[in-house]
């Protein structure tokens, strides 16, 4: 025969509620520090790229004016 999950008392039940809570916001918190943190790398990434595209520009512009000279 199958033995039958044991239903907790309430204080052990309450208890373990108030855990899942808790802990369901601290996830909840970590993920919005790692949703900030991946933005800010984002930007970052951004930033690079634009001053890597801004360079190559500066370059190529430097070239052009050499060999109008």
């Amino acid at each position: 025969m199958i033995e039958q999950p044991r239903i907790p008392n309430p204080e052990t039940r309450d208890r373990g509620l108030a855990n899942l809570r808790r802990s369901r916001l601290e996830l909840k918190e970590l993920n919005l520090e790692l949703a900030a943190l991946n933005a800010r790398l984002g930007l970052e990434i951004c930033q690079r790229k634009s001053e890597r595209v801004r360079k190559t520009l500066d370059k190529e512009d430097e070239q052009k004016s050499v060999r109008q000279c």
